[in-house]
Formats: C-alpha cells, structure tokens, sequence
C-alpha cells in the first residue's frame, strides 16, 4: 500500500492497520533501505499468531473428545460384565436357589409315629459344603425307637451336595399333643460356598394338626368362687385308643392357695394313678379342695394324662394331653350356705319320697352396712312336689316357686350390719320313685341383693347368685350267682370241688333298675389268688386287671325299668 502525502499516521500506527486488514492482495510491503551484504531480520510480530492459536485448540478439543468417548464406553463394558457376573456368574450363591421340600401327614393322631420325607435340592451352579439340616420338634417328642426316649430335634450333616443334586431323608418321630392342636415344626437349612467363609442359612416350616389322642381330659369347675369356700372339680378321663391302655395316670398342677380335702380316687400329692383303660371306658374323679386369695385374683389348675412305666410308679412317662381351667376369686358381700336335712355336702343326694329340711344362713362380709337385704331361693327340677313346699320366717311365690326372705319376713335384713348374719329355712317333698321321671333333678339358685354405702357416701345396689344341684337316690338292684352245671361256658372240673382238681364256674351278674336312670354304671369284684380268671366272657364289657385281680364290668348308661345281665369264667382249685 502506497503512502499517501496526507497520511500522517506513524510507523506503528500504519502497521496496525496492515495487521487488521482483510485484503492483503495489494498491500505493498515497504522495505527500507539495506546496505549491501547485510541481512535482514524479520520481527516475530508479523506472523499472524491468532491463526496458529485457533489451528492448535481446534486439534486438542477433538482429541479430547475422542479420549473421553472411548473411556465412557469402557466404563459402560465393565459395569455391564461386572452386573452379568454377580447375576448370572458361574460363582454365584443364592439361598433362594435352595428348595426343602417337606411330605407327610397334615393330621394325625396324638401318639402315633409320624414319618417325614425332607427333600433337598441344590439349583445353585456350584456345590455347597458342610451343608447342615435341623428340624426342631415340639415338647414331649419321644424317638420313634424308644417311647420313653426324648426326641427334641433332629439334627444331621449331610457335607457337600453338588450342583444340581438331590438328597432326601426321612425322620421319623412321637408327637403328642391336644386333639385340635396345631403342632409347628421349624426347619433350619445352613451351608458354605467353595471360597466363602461366609454361612447361608434358610429357614422353612412344616405344621400337623392333632386330630385325636388316645387318652383325653376335661376339667368342669366354676368359673368364680369365693376365697375361703369348697372348690369342686370334675376330671372326666376317656379312652379314644382301639386297645387297653395300661398305667394311666393324671397328674394335677394346683394353683398357689388350693389345699385338696378329699378326691374320689386316692391319690399320691396331686398325682393319680388310674389303672388299666378299656377302648371308649371313662372314669371321673371328683376333687374338693379350698382357694384362697384375694379379690379378682384368677389361678389356672392344670392336668396332664398319659401313662407311667410301670402299675406302681405315678410320674408320667408319657403324656398325651393337658387341660387347663381358670378360677376367678370373687368377694362376696353376703355369704350363703346351704344344709339340706341338717348335712352340708358338695353333692348332696335325697331320698325319694321324703321331707326334706333346707336351712339357709346369710353373712354381711363387707365393711359397711347393707339396707334392704334379700335373700331368695328358686327352686326348679322334676323330683320336687311344689305342692308341699313350706317356709316359717319367709315367704314362697308359688308363681316362680322361689322362696323369699327380705325385711317384710324378718326384720333384721332392713339393716344388716357389718358381720350380721341370719338363717332362713324352708321344706318340701319329693316324689316317690314311681313318679320320678328319668332324670329327677332338684336345683337351687340362691340370690342375694341389698344397697350398700360405699366410703362416699353414694348408694350401690350389689347382687350375686350361685347354683346347687341336688341328686335323688336311684333303686338299682344288684344280684350275682355261681354256675357251674348250667354255665354258658365249657365246664371242666368235678361237682364238689376234689383237692388239687380245678373246677370251673360261670360268675353271672344281673342289675335292675328300678328307679330313675343311670349314668355310667359299673360293677367291680376282686378275685381271691386261690380264684383264676380265664379271660372267657359274655353279654357285657368284662375286663380283668391282674396287678390289682380286679374284674370289672362297664355297665354304661340304664333307663328305667331296664336289665343288665354279664357273665365270665373263673376256675377254681
């Protein structure tokens, strides 16, 4: 570019505009003068560095992205194999890849022998090492080998099973339990993976269900009572088994404040032991006893039935059921008491046909005074002639057949003072045993009811009530006879008896009834040891014990009217 006489821009200035001018073609480079031979230096200003800036970021940016793309995709590979192998990698281990399989009975009958199959399988692509099974079984497990022997758990190792392997074991056991019961059994299953210390365990469960026993309790008792009074209670004891159960025993767990008084069956502390059970024979033992204790206390009496090892021993060895009942002591605030022809009984029985004298006493317990006390007694059952009832110092409403004492029969109830008591009485017939239908009952619901002052001083209306049944005597006849001649048996021996010669006879029993029906009648005789029982019997379930040489006839159930007649063969020498 030629310098023009008006430009008055320096040296510098000028260069400036050459270096930001987009035509270049016909710029002039203006040379200053030489000298001859010298050289000339070019100034590093000339280049043009912003296009060498522009050219060399623009070849590391690309690099840059080329470097990050194939590590982003590296890393992609490697997340990708890393989750194959921890999915689906030959090393894996799962406890889900682990199936315990469990076949038997869901039911069964409390003391058989149960027998389970255990199936296990190993899905996992490797083996597992010290692989270990346990299965736990409830209390009063015995071993399938020995009855008498406790089986709490079953427990086994089975060391390696290889991938894809199956092994299967077969436990068997005792179980015993109540009928309707639900028995878990828990099933723990542990091993170790090659290379691993670490231990898997899984866990499953397996249940059966108590359909029958054969020996079965029940215990009939009140729910509340009063501390202080007789407790009764009932063990019902029944045979479900198809065979004599030998050595039965029921041993009782009492509450703190029972003291037993009396028992129908004798007993060892709070053990019985009940003998030799025919198949569907039952026997009931009643047990009196006091509680004490204090206001809403509740106690549970437990009873276990099973059979002992020995006719001598009274501690179980077996047990196939336990029945519990729960009492709840209750305070009453009027206490009453029942004498029936001047005797105070738990089970009282009458006599058909006869006055019966009832005295009735009533005690204010409470701390305070109770106002406006009555005392009533309604009287229900077949046996009773509602005709003849009677009462001096009360008053019977022959519309409900209840008699009443309150203040307008006497007046010491108006008001009956803390400790107070008093006594009320009343008669009545039954009726003859010709009249007596087949189940004669005579019940008593004695009531008691007043207003009470409690410590604010606001009135309470209290009340309570207790039932008593009475039992009406029965004519039950029984006779007996040796036969010898006549005997439906084969006959051995001769008529008299010789020395040293046995001779048979035919031992006939027969029982009338003559009265009201009978429930769960039996007769019982020993035989002497000169006597020998030949296991020969008919028309009747005869049974024969021979630790006590007690033969027994189970009767069952008698209406009105009807005979029983059983026999059975003795010899004797």
């Amino acid at each position: 570019m030629p310098l023009s006489q008006d430009d008055d821009r320096s040296s510098l200035g000028r260069a400036q505009s050459r270096l930001y001018s987009s035509n270049t073609k016909n710029v002039t480079t203006y040379t200053p003068l030489e000298s001859a031979g010298a050289h000339r230096v070019e100034h590093q200003w000339e280049a043009d560095p912003l296009k060498e800036f522009h050219k060399q970021g623009r070849r590391h940016i690309h690099f840059a992205r080329i470097f990050f793309g194939i590590a982003f995709l590296f890393f992609l590979s490697a997340v990708g194999v890393a989750a194959y192998l921890f999915y689906y990698g030959s090393n894996s281990v799962s406890v889900n890849n682990v199936s315990i399989a469990v076949q038997g009975p869901t039911t069964i009958a409390s003391g058989d022998t149960v027998s389970l199959s255990l199936t296990i399988t190993n899905r996992n692509s490797i083996a597992i090492n010290n692989v270990a099974i346990e299965m736990d079984f409830p209390d009063g497990t015995r071993s399938a080998t020995d009855v008498l022997k406790s089986y709490p758990r079953y427990v086994e190792n089975l060391g390696s099973i290889a991938s894809g392997q199956t092994v299967t074991r077969s436990v068997k056991a005792i179980l015993f339990g109540a009928a309707g019961q639900s028995l878990n059994l828990p099933i723990s299953f542990s091993y170790k993976a090659v290379g691993s210390n670490a231990v898997f365990v899984k866990k499953s469960n397996d249940a059966v269900i108590i359909s029958s026993t054969p020996l079965s309790v029940s215990v009939d008792t009140l729910a509340e009572t009063t501390s202080g009074k007789p407790l009764t209670l009932n063990l019902t004891i029944r045979s479900n088994a198809s065979v004599p159960m030998q050595n039965v025993v029921i041993v009782g767990n009492f509450p703190f404040g029972f003291v037993p008084t009396s028992s129908s069956v004798p007993r060892s502390d709070s053990k019985f032991l009940l003998g030799t059970f025919s198949p569907g024979e039952t026997k009931t033992i009643t047990l009196i006893g006091t509680l004490t204790g204090q206001n809403s206390e509740q106690r549970i009496f437990r009873f276990s039935v099973g059979t002992a090892s020995t006719s001598v021993d009274t501690s179980l060895a077996i047990t196939y059921m336990t029945q519990t009942a729960t009492v709840t002591i209750v305070a009453p605030f009027i206490a009453t008491a029942v004498t029936i022809n001047g005797a105070s009984s738990v089970h009282p029985v009458v006599s058909p046909d006869k006055r019966q004298s009832i005295s009735l006493s009533y005690t204010n317990t409470l701390a305070t005074t109770v106002t406006n006390a009555t005392v009533t007694v309604a009287l229900s059952g077949t046996a009773i002639d509602y005709n003849s009832i009677q009462t001096t110092n009360g008053f019977y409403r022959s519309s409900d057949h209840t008699v009443v004492f309150s203040r307008d029969t006497n007046p010491s109830l108006g008001s009956l003072a803390p400790g107070a008591s008093g006594i009320g009485s009343f008669t009545f017939m039954t009726l003859p045993s010709t009249a007596l239908g087949a189940s004669p009952k005579i019940s008593f619901t004695t009531s008691v009811s007043g207003t009470r002052t409690g410590q604010s001083n606001v009135p309470e209306q209290v009340s309570a009530s207790e039932t008593q049944s009475i039992k009406v005597q029965t004519a039950v006849a029984l006779s007996s006879s040796a036969l010898h001649s006549s005997s439906v048996f084969a006959k051995t021996g001769p008529i008299p008896p010789h020395v040293n010669t046995a001779t048979t006879y035919a031992i006939v029993w027969r029982v009338q009834n003559q009265g009201s029906a009978v429930a769960g009648a039996s007769v019982s005789a020993i035989l002497p040891s000169y006597v020998t029982f030949t296991n020969q019997t008919t028309g009747g379930a005869i049974s024969y014990d021979t630790t006590s040489r007690t033969v027994s006839w189970n009767i069952g159930d008698i209406s009105p009217g009807a005979a029983r007649q059983a026999s059975f063969q003795v010899s004797f020498t």
